[in-house]
């Protein structure tokens, strides 16, 4: 059962201004509390709804990550098939080709050092690679190094993509109680 938002006693109970304002503190009091519950309320029916689709993502990005790994043992393995030669100039070149853009995203963002460093280090592995490692360790690190780009760009994107925002019929509803207000309480008008 639905209790009221506002409740108020009969209006000839106790007539006088003292009983006017008691009635009006506490239904004030009451509208106030059910305004702080609504964000509560509604963030709990989002987490409820959304819960079992949430259970089935979960499961589905476990078989998924699973499977990727799978293929990636699948390609490190077809990758190895390919002669040195070639294995060790695609690393090299995919590496120097990450440090450069690692360079250039640390100046980008003001942060020299550790793009320059990273960039060091990452065509450091490249020339090891390409000078002192076996097939499979070449294959396994050409994909290895190819998978991270892609990871850091696609999370990247996902990151410059994210929107976050509240209780958005919290907020409507705090503006139009604000607009009701300034309409009959004070008698301004709504703009």
């Amino acid at each position: 059962m639905r209790v009221p938002a506002v409740q108020s006693r009969p209006v000839y109970e106790r007539p006088g201004y003292r009983t006017l304002l008691g009635r009006i503190r506490q239904n004030v009091r009451t509208y106030i509390r059910t305004q702080l519950e609504l964000p509560r309320q509604e963030i709990a029916e989002l987490l409820a709804a959304n819960m079992r689709a949430a259970i089935w993502l979960g499961i589905a990005a476990a078989l998924a990550f699973t499977t990727l790994i799978t293929l990636v043992v699948l390609a490190i393995a077809l990758v190895a098939l390919l002669p040195r030669d070639w294995l060790g100039t695609l690393v090299l070149g995919l590496s120097i080709g990450a440090a450069v853009a690692l360079l250039v995203l640390g100046i980008r963002g003001r942060m020299i050092l550790p793009g320059l460093l990273g960039a060091i280090v990452l065509i450091a592995i490249g020339v090891v690679a390409f000078l002192f490692l076996p097939e499979l360790v070449l294959a396994a690190l050409l994909l290895t190094i190819a998978l991270s780009i892609l990871t850091g760009a696609t999370g990247y994107g996902g990151y410059r993509r994210l929107q976050l925002h509240g209780p958005t019929r919290t907020i409507n509803s705090i503006k139009e109680t604000i607009r009701w207000a300034k309409t009959r309480l004070l008698g301004r008008s709504a703009s």
